[in-house]
């Protein structure tokens, strides 16, 4: 829409240069300049355009690690070994922390428990 008002603009100045008294080929000459300039303006984005966009969400409580949380998580691995080989000892490689040094869950859990 705005590239036909553009190139309406573009006639609309051919136009009046042929009725000021040009030949139709020098109005035509005259008018492609303004009328490019006007359709390279509506494809440019505005950048007095104003971007509104909300303040960041501050952390909650799903995104925030708790200790309980954990302390929970390690008991519940506790009752169940395997759960604790699988998920936690893997996950402690990978931050590079040996799991054989660690305490055993229970402990741990008590520990978390203590820290809050």
């Amino acid at each position: 829409m705005r590239t036909v008002l553009a190139l309406g603009v573009g006639v609309l100045i051919g136009v009046t240069v042929w009725w000021l008294g040009a030949d139709p080929l020098w109005a035509t000459a005259l008018a492609v300049p303004p009328a490019a300039f006007t359709v390279l303006l509506t494809r440019v984005p505005r950048a007095t355009d104003v971007v509104w966009s909300g303040e960041p969400p501050p952390p909650g409580s799903i995104s925030t690690p708790h200790a309980s949380t954990l302390a929970s998580r390690l008991a519940e691995a506790a009752e169940n070994p395997r759960r604790y080989e699988e998920r936690f000892r893997a996950r402690l490689q990978r931050l590079g922390i040996e799991a054989d040094e660690m305490p055993d869950p229970k402990e741990l859990a008590e520990r978390l428990r203590r820290i809050e």
